[in-house]
Order: structure tokens, then C-alpha cells, then sequence
């Protein structure tokens, strides 16, 4: 057997076993309207072998408030992907963002013209995302256009190496 062909046979059982692992993200945003595009991501991230869990549709029977803090403090979630883009996504920035269990799981998208590097707010709330920036190091410019990639785009490029990072057990 040549060697490239027993590292290509290596490579495809590590994929194989890649595709058995799972991990779990959750998806907050906006509602309304807007959550039928986490919806879409969230499919999108299925079929790449990952777990979403959009809390409106998974535990509509809990406050949001109350239920989001216990299951991201203590249920075997990796990822937090939070797209501000509301008021409501704001409290639950400021809510999660110094608790550190949460924190560090917290993957913070905002437009790039509020991000504290990329645009030119000077508010309250872009002054928060540079100290999570700087303590936590994860808030992304998103935009759609030119060159800041979309919110799904973002996500979906993350989770895919985070779960890749963890199936190596280099997380």
C-alpha cells in the first residue's frame, strides 16, 4: 500500500469520526421576523452535523430570561452565537457578557459600523464590546456587504472549526 493512499484512508476515517461527534450551539437575535433567518442557519448547521438550539423554539415554555442563563451556565452547550440586532439582543449581551461561563462561550456579532475596531460609534454599548473584545477576544463585524461577511457566514465558518478543534481535543 503506498503511503499516500493509507493517509488519504486515514484521513477519510478521521472525517468519518469528525461526522460522529456532535456539538451544540445556541442561536440568539432577534425575533419577529428575524428568527425565521436563525431558523434557516440553524438547518444549515444541522447539515454540517451541529446541534442548534434556538431557545424561542426549544424551551418556548421558559422566560428567555430566566432559562437562557441556567442551560448556557450548566447544560453541555459549546457555543453561544449572539447576532445583536435588536434592543432584546442587547440585555442578553449585557446580561451574559461578564458572567464567565457564558463569556467565554459568547460569539458576539454586530454590525461592522458599532464594532469597536472597524466603525466609528463612540456609545455606551460599542465601548461594552471592546471590553469583551479585549476580555474575551470574540466580537465580529458582520455586514453582508463589501468586504464584512454575513452573520451566517460568520457562524457557520466558527462552528465548523471549533467542532473540528474539539474532536482533535485541542479544546
Amino acid at each position: 500500500m503506498s503511503y499516500k493512499r493509507k493517509i488519504r484512508e486515514e484521513l477519510s476515517e478521521l472525517e468519518r469520526k469528525l461526522n460522529e461527534r456532535y456539538m451544540v450551539v445556541a442561536l440568539l437575535g432577534a425575533g419577529g421576523k428575524r428568527i425565521d433567518e436563525r431558523r434557516k442557519i440553524g438547518r444549515r448547521l444541522e447539515s454540517d452535523g451541529i446541534v442548534a438550539l434556538i431557545p424561542e423554539d426549544d424551551f418556548p415554555e421558559f422566560a428567555p430570561s430566566l432559562i437562557e442563563e441556567v442551560i448556557f451556565e450548566k447544560a453541555d452547550i459549546d457555543l453561544v452565537f449572539i447576532n445583536i440586532e435588536s434592543w432584546g439582543t442587547v440585555a442578553e449581551f449585557a446580561q451574559f457578557h461578564d458572567k464567565k461561563e457564558i463569556a467565554a462561550k459568547l460569539r458576539v456579532l454586530v454590525q461592522h459600523s458599532y464594532h469597536p475596531l472597524y466603525g466609528a460609534s463612540t456609545s455606551y454599548l460599542t465601548d461594552l464590546y471592546l471590553t469583551h473584545l479585549a476580555k474575551y477576544g470574540h466580537v465580529y463585524a458582520c455586514g453582508g456587504r463589501g468586504r464584512f461577511p454575513t452573520p451566517e457566514r460568520v457562524i457557520r465558518i466558527l462552528a465548523k472549526r471549533f467542532r473540528e478543534l474539539k474532536f482533535l481535543g485541542k479544546i
